[in-house]
This record gives structure tokens, sequence and C-alpha cells, in this order.
């Protein structure tokens, strides 16, 4: 239990009666942007009037609610702050279009009436995101395939605040368990991510095709996909298609054609001499 005034606020000794219970805060654990964020705080008092409740940002007051004063909303000028104040009660406080400097841990203080003026503090923390203005992007070492092939794919999301995390898909099935993101941090805070994804063709695969994405997501406020490579399957021998075999594979299917081009040179000499036969 923390108390912010040590003459008003007491410890609750055994013996005493507790008039404050069941505090609990709940922060966004991220927003977007530009985005406005709900902070609640609820509590039990048992029978007590509320004295107060306040809000911190790093254990710097911003809003305050006092039911016994006129007007009981006071808002303090934080950086960056901006208090819906018709929106905001003794139950909740509303930020709006939030930025990336409101990162940051939120307290709210809840304090009971005299005449003991029990006061017990939470707190949460809250990240403000900046997305990335594109999709990631996603390339391959190949663009077709033989069974046993090693293939690798590169996926990259631009610059964001924090760094994106991705996830692999081949054939719409994600990947289980890849985690091996490399962030690449700049000197103004933001980070890129990079992603490497290596798998094998298997052999005598029912598909022709391997179709690879990736998606870029933070928290659960932004999610992104790139386009899909689709990578296809090629023959393991491309001269067998054309009827030939240079491993002897093929042998059946190239003894007609030779028996036919003997037969085609036998003719037509026997039809050279019967030519000539005849003008003599």
């Amino acid at each position: 239990m923390i108390h912010f005034r040590d003459a008003t606020c007491h410890r609750n000794h055994e013996g005493t009666v507790n008039t404050l219970k069941s505090l609990h805060i709940h922060v966004p654990k991220a927003v977007l942007t530009g985005h406005d964020a709900e902070l609640t705080c609820s509590y039990e008092l048992e029978g007590a009037q509320l004295y107060s409740i306040r809000w911190y940002r790093n254990m710097i007051e911003f809003y305050r609610y006092v039911p016994k004063e006129s007007p009981a909303t006071k808002v303090f000028p934080v950086a960056q702050i901006k208090v819906d104040v018709a929106a905001s009660d003794q139950n909740r406080v509303v930020l709006t279009e939030v930025d990336r400097t409101l990162t940051g841990e939120y307290q709210c203080e809840v304090s009971a009436d005299a005449p003991l003026f029990h006061t017990d503090i939470k707190s949460a923390e809250m990240v403000v995101v900046e997305p990335p203005l594109t999709s990631p992007n996603v390339t391959s070492d190949r663009l077709s395939y033989i069974g046993g092939d090693h293939i690798r794919a590169n996926c990259s999301s631009p610059p964001s605040l924090p760094a994106a995390n991705i996830t692999w898909y081949v054939n719409e099935q994600m990947v289980p368990g890849f985690t091996a993101n490399h962030v690449l941090n700049f000197s103004n805070g933001y980070a890129s991510s990079l992603a490497t994804l290596e798998l094998e063709a298997a052999l005598h695969s029912p598909v022709p095709t391997l179709m690879i994405r990736c998606e870029a997501s933070i928290f659960d406020v932004w999610r992104s996909t790139s386009h899909t490579l689709v990578l296809r399957e090629r023959s393991a021998n491309p001269a067998s298609a054309l009827g030939r075999s240079l491993t002897g594979a093929a042998t059946g299917t190239c003894l007609p054609t030779v028996i036919v081009l003997i037969i085609q040179f036998f003719l037509q000499l026997l039809l050279q001499r019967y030519s000539g036969t005849s003008i003599r």
C-alpha cells in the first residue's frame, strides 16, 4: 500500500476496518497514435464516502476528481496530455489524440473520506504505437523448385514504434514457433523488423506450388500482411518432357522414333535405285 499524503493516509493496522477494497485499474496495453485512450479505475468503499480520485503519469498528477469540490473535476497541465473532461468522472479518464510521448506508467489513486482517509494506488503500463507506413515485404531466393530444394525467404517490416512482430504463413498455414526476428534500431527511437524463413521443399508433394507470405503485427492494435509469393514446382528432368533422356530412362519412348527414321532411309534408297533403273 502506497500513501502520498502522510498527514491524512493511515496504514491498515491490525484491528482497524479498511473501507477501501478491491481497487482495480485498467489501462490499454497499447493504443494507436492519434486515437483516444480510456483509463478506468474500479473500487469498493464499503459504505464510506469517496474523498478523491487522482490519476498520474509517471508519478505526475494530471487529473483529479473530488466530489465535495466545485467543480469536482480538475485537470493539471502536463505536456501532451489532453483530457476529455466531459467523458471523464470518478471511474474513468479519457485521453484524446495520444501520441508517442504518452507511453509510460499510469497510476490511479483512490482515497476514502474521513475519518480514516484510507488510500490505495494501482499502476499499469501503456504503449502508444506508431505503425509502419507500408505493409511488410517478402522476397525469395527462387521462384521455382524441385523436391528437396532448400528455399530461403526474407520478410522486412518498415520502421515503427515499437518494432513489429513477424509471422510466416506457408500455403496459408502458420509456421509454428517462429520467433527469429532481427530488430534494427534507429536513433529516433523507431525500429524495423527483419525475419528469414528457411524450409526444404517436400519430395513427391501432392501440391505443386508453395505460397509464402508474412504478416507484421504490433500488440493487438495493428496488423498488415505482405503480398503472396507463389513458387511453382518444376520437373526434375525437363528434357524428359520432350521425349528424350540423357539417362536412358526414356529408351522406350525413343526406340520407335529411331526405327521410323531407319525405315525412311531405306525407302528413300530403294526409290533412288528404282528411279535409276527406269531411266536406263
